[in-house]
């Protein structure tokens, strides 16, 4: 053998062993269950939140530093290259700290089941062979964020057109979500058959301050560099050496927004019109959508002629008859609130956030969603 020879064998035996080494302790961190994370201050902040735009992900920092606790729910995802990040697959927590500081031991606990596509199901299934489905996309408050899957509003709605037709229930939201990941959940799972129905519900996520929006983000990640980069990055063990207390600074950006209002728009009609293609039947669901990104969503409802609903407006009718209706429920939520419920009645149905629904507004709203659908059923 020559002395070159001997040289390439030596470089490729040490390369061998470089890999064999940091291979060996990415399957130790994988069979281990590490779960990465980001330091800010004193709170360890679930490292998949890191796909977040920047902008995004300080004003959450500053939100977790203002209540004081990280909430369990940010647990629940992990990274996805299409979409950013996605729920775990296969996953069953019960959240607790979830809410404000102030009210963090008063609000009841509640569960997230996920599915095998890492979307929100049932503890048990329920699908019925042959039904028509109803589909949902959207966001935290179509998910059922702070409330049972089976308490949500699209299962409840599901459960009352049980009564009239066989349904099935098909939720592909996710919190955070906007218009765009919508509309990338719709091209790879959009298997909508004749006479099913689609609720999409987007929009306050589309307005949300970004310093790219999402359609850069996404083509940034799945850019040929991008995906090597991506993939690079979500090596456990490049994740664990990034928590090593290195220092995070803040800085101050020019922030535009996620989804620009033209983009919204366009996202809403392609949505619609895939809907349509399939056969299927779209509405449009508002919530905790204000100012022009609501007009947007209900002059687009209005050009295609579909339902269209605005919560929780559609609920303040209601508020008369919360306590009488549900008054456990409401005792649960005015003990938690307490005079903060007498300065704002829409507590009875809605979060101390002021926009998710609580398990009485998902109540309610599928009551008025069931009215909208069952003559067209019949």
């Amino acid at each position: 053998m020559t002395e070159r020879s001997k040289t390439i064998q030596s470089f490729l035996f040490s390369v061998g062993v470089v890999f064999f080494f940091f291979g060996f302790i990415e399957l130790v961190l994988r069979l281990s269950g590490f779960e990465p994370v980001l330091h800010y201050k004193s709170y360890a902040i679930p490292a998949w939140m890191e796909e977040m735009d920047p902008v995004v992900l300080e004003k959450y920092q500053r939100f977790v530093a203002g209540q004081g606790f990280v909430n369990e729910d940010a647990y629940a995802y992990q990274p996805d290259l299409r979409y950013g990040y996605r729920l775990k697959p296969n996953l069953s927590i019960t959240v607790q700290n979830y809410s404000s500081a102030l009210m963090v031991d008063k609000l009841p606990p509640w569960t997230i089941n996920s599915n095998a596509e890492g979307f929100r199901a049932p503890s048990k299934d329920q699908n019925k062979p042959g039904a028509r489905t109803l589909h949902v996309l959207g966001d935290s408050s179509s998910f059922g964020w702070g409330v049972d899957f089976e308490k949500s509003y699209p299962s409840l709605v599901v459960e009352k057109l049980n009564a009239l037709s066989p349904f099935n229930l098909r939720n592909l939201s996710l919190p955070g979500f906007s218009s765009f990941q919508g509309k990338l959940l719709w091209q790879e799972l959009g298997d909508v058959k004749k006479d099913d129905w689609v609720i999409l519900s987007f929009g306050w996520n589309d307005s949300y301050p970004s310093l790219q929006t999402d359609r850069r983000h996404f083509e940034l990640r799945n850019s040929l560099a991008g995906k090597v980069d991506w993939n690079l990055k979500h090596l456990l063990l490049f994740r664990w050496m990034r928590t090593w207390g290195l220092p995070v600074s803040i800085h101050e950006h020019k922030a535009g927004l996620r989804v620009p209002l033209k983009q919204y728009r366009e996202n809403l009609e392609a949505l619609v019109e895939g809907v349509r293609e399939k056969g299927g039947r779209p509405v449009f669901v508002s919530v905790c959508n204000f100012a022009e990104y609501r007009d947007t969503v209900q002059q687009t409802a209005e050009d295609k002629k579909i339902p269209f609903l605005n919560f929780p407006a559609e609920l303040e009718p209601y508020l008369s008859t919360v306590h009488d209706r549900f008054p456990d429920l409401f005792v649960t939520y005015f003990e938690a609130y307490g005079e903060g419920m007498e300065a704002n009645p829409m507590l009875a149905f809605l979060f101390p956030d002021r926009c998710h629904p609580n398990e009485i507004g998902h109540s309610l709203m599928a009551e008025v969603l069931f009215e909208t659908f069952k003559g067209e059923i019949r």
